[in-house]
């Protein structure tokens, strides 16, 4: 069984939980590969965390504001050892749940292009491929999505 709620941006699980992200992301593309606006507790709108039955966290993801009412996608983060078992999808489902009670236009994300499954996972969830917006538009290596809600 898996539960997803909102949960302080600043818990610990939170807070070790994106640090594993930014190590990942950073070995994957050997270097510090983080472009986005801060991700902070004064710009995370929303902040979600993945627990199993036992209360273990196995992911994280948050929602900042991107301009117009649309939020943005934020280090969305599944333990590797967690990978595979739709946590990943529950947390972007909590996500575009929280982005329409905030009356959100629209979701988008970016991701980098060294992160197929990362792509598969807005796809599958009616996410379509965008130019790239805000902080990114100068980031050739930036690939964006959007989805209408």
């Amino acid at each position: 069984m898996l539960s997803v709620a909102a949960e302080p941006f600043d818990h610990d699980d939170a807070v070790r939980l994106r640090a594993a992200a930014r190590i990942e992301v950073d070995r994957v593309y050997g270097r510090p590969s983080d472009h986005g606006r801060p991700l902070t507790e004064a710009t995370a709108a929303v902040h979600v965390l993945a627990r199993d039955r036992s209360g273990l966290a196995l992911g994280t993801a948050s929602l900042s504001a991107a301009g117009d009412g649309v939020f943005e996608v934020r280090r969305l983060f599944v333990r590797p050892d967690s990978r595979g078992q739709g946590v990943g999808d529950a947390l972007l489902l909590e996500l575009l749940a929280q982005a329409e009670e905030l009356q959100a236009p629209a979701v988008v994300a970016e991701i980098g292009p060294l992160q197929p499954h990362a792509a598969a996972l807005l796809v599958r969830h009616g996410f379509t491929r965008i130019r790239s917006f805000g902080p990114y538009r100068e980031r050739p290596e930036s690939v964006c999505f959007s989805r209408p809600l």
